[in-house]
């Protein structure tokens, strides 16, 4: 009797429904990618899994897709598939949180002088003004212009742009009169 109860519990478990194993595997994406969302075809285990990646992924997320890992036994749900997300350095924006930083190259005479200039966002090109006697290494802070919040919809960090004044080269005779006065006028020796 014995052996046919320890039998029959085997038989039991045999048919038991069991979830698939679940998949794990990375993707890179670039900045303007995680920016706008994208989608990628994954290879695993013989399958092309479709996956549809929102905007504002950051680095190192892991995202669950259900039902996209391992086939269920006995009629058991599918594993799922989870997908870290890596994110690539971008050339010229720095991600810190939903916060994007950049440099911007701006002349002397409009750090003096103040005016406009043009500024590349992930989205856009937009116009700055550039306030009269901006000192180098000064901050603009731009609200709604950085990352999207991730599952958020019209939620956005800010983008940070440092002011970094690019010097003239070459001055002309005029031109290095023209400092000299400045230079006088202002007391220098």
């Amino acid at each position: 009797m014995f052996f046919g109860q320890q039998s029959g519990q085997r038989r039991g478990r045999r048919n038991a429904v069991i979830k698939g194993e679940d998949f794990e595997t990375e993707t890179t994406l670039s900045l303007d990618e995680a920016f706008h969302g994208t989608t990628r075809l994954i290879q695993l285990k013989g399958q092309t899994i479709k996956v549809t990646i929102k905007p504002g992924v950051t680095d190192l997320q892991m995202l669950r897709i259900a039902g996209k890992g391992g086939v269920g036994v006995n009629g058991g749900p599918n594993g799922d598939l989870y997908l870290t997300i890596k994110i690539a350095p971008h050339q010229e924006f720095q991600r810190i949180g939903n916060d994007l930083h950049r440099k911007l190259y701006v002349e002397l005479y409009t750090a003096l002088l103040g005016g406009k200039t043009h500024v590349k966002t992930l989205s856009d090109n937009i116009t700055v003004n550039i306030p009269k006697g901006t000192q180098n290494g000064k901050e603009l802070r731009l609200r709604g212009l950085g990352m999207p919040v991730y599952a958020k919809k019209n939620e956005f960090g800010k983008l940070f742009v440092k002011i970094e004044i690019v010097l003239p080269e070459k001055l002309n005779e005029e031109e290095i009169d023209l400092f000299r006065k400045l230079a006088e006028l202002r007391g220098a020796k």
